[in-house]
């Protein structure tokens, strides 16, 4: 099956609010493909950014070239402040995958975006596609979840919806 890596750096964030009464933010984002906990990965907790943490780290999926063009592909982005009772969530924002395929394969200037659940919150991201490769089909048995696409991650297969 036809496939392209898909990078995305999640470089920082700029002016969330400030949800701890005590103490400083630390702030760390959670990204998944469709909101699937499969799909989740996590950047480290930044500490000395508060409102307005850095990461700069790269998160790596695998897609199979057919569910790039499906809207309903979604990288949602999840800010988080670590607390000891418990974190608290302080915003998202939802990337479709459609939209930075159409743009282009690499873009070499940060992109910006609202931050939903903050008034001025921004996440800014760069990424990249990488060149079309065969991948072998996944054997039978592997989960089938419903959002119509397939997701490799770190060798393993995800399957969304249908069956393929």
């Amino acid at each position: 099956m036809e496939c392209r890596k898909f990078e995305i750096i999640l470089v920082s964030a700029d002016n969330l609010p400030d949800v701890r009464s005590f103490g400083q933010m630390k702030v760390y984002a959670e990204v998944s493909i469709n909101g699937e906990p499969d799909t989740s990965m996590r950047t480290t907790v930044d500490k000395d950014g508060e409102t307005n943490p850095r990461w700069n780290c790269l998160l790596e999926y695998t897609f199979e070239e057919t569910s790039l063009r499906n809207p309903g592909l979604v990288v949602e982005v999840k800010l988080y402040c670590e607390r000891t009772l418990g974190d608290r969530y302080i915003g998202e924002v939802n990337i479709p995958v459609k939209g930075l395929f159409d743009s282009g394969p690499r873009v070499e200037n940060v992109l910006s975006f609202n931050v939903a659940g903050t008034e001025t919150g921004k996440l800014n991201i760069l990424y990249s596609f990488g060149n079309m490769f065969m991948a072998p089909k996944p054997s039978l048995g592997k989960k089938v979840l419903k959002a119509g696409l397939r997701v490799m991650i770190e060798g393993t297969l995800f399957f969304f919806g249908g069956d393929f």
